[in-house]
């Protein structure tokens, strides 16, 4: 079973994974996707990497990066190239064993794969989102605004970009859920019963029986 997680900057999206991972036995990949994608394009720093993680094409990491000696990465942007990284690393994990996703178009990827998953978005309103990430980052309101609105703007573009989708429309998740109404912890543990349901639905039936 594979658990992709779609998330509104500060929902809680990587703590709800975690959770999840954790209850079901599960690996977790979010941010560390970007160490495996490091492992695999060589020719490009680390830094370049990290700054295209979740964001569509960029015109000035475009320009840094168009005249590349090396042929796989000539012509493509550090965005494109990481995007096709991550593909490929998503594709092979998803393989080998269960695990949970978090962001990078997973759910999307694996659709084009034709790899059973479950696609789950975590949403919450925007104030309580600003108002978490003042207390996770000791930053004021309008700090906190700023970043909540950036980080959802650049997330927002990433999918579209990359799967022609809309980020966050309810009929390209198998779940939505509101972590606001019932905090993090209990919105993962009521997202792992409706997991295992899904798993059960999504079972082939044994006419056998």
């Amino acid at each position: 079973m594979i658990i992709c997680i779609g998330r509104e900057f500060g929902s809680g999206g990587h703590e709800i994974g975690k959770i999840i991972a954790e209850k079901l036995g599960m690996e977790l990949y979010d941010r560390d996707l970007i160490d495996k994608a490091a492992e695999k394009i060589v020719a490009m720093p680390k830094e370049v990497l990290e700054k295209a993680d979740e964001k569509k094409h960029n015109p000035w990491l475009h320009q840094v990066w168009y005249d590349v000696p090396n042929q796989e990465l000539n012509g493509m942007t550090a965005n494109d190239t990481l995007h096709q990284a991550y593909s490929s690393i998503i594709r092979e994990l998803a393989e080998k064993a269960n695990c949970v996703f978090v962001g990078r178009c997973a759910d999307y990827i694996l659709e084009q794969a034709n790899l059973d998953h479950i696609s789950l978005f975590i949403a919450a309103p925007f104030e309580w989102r600003v108002q978490r990430k003042m207390e996770q980052l000791s930053i004021d309101e309008k700090a906190a605004t700023s970043l909540v609105r950036k980080k959802d703007k650049d997330r927002k573009a990433y999918y579209d970009y990359y799967t022609g989708r809309s980020w966050g429309r309810p009929h390209n998740y198998d779940l939505c859920i509101n972590s606001s109404r019932l905090g993090i912890e209990v919105t993962a543990e009521k997202l792992v019963e409706m997991i295992r349901e899904l798993e059960k639905a999504m079972s082939p039936v044994n006419f056998d029986l």
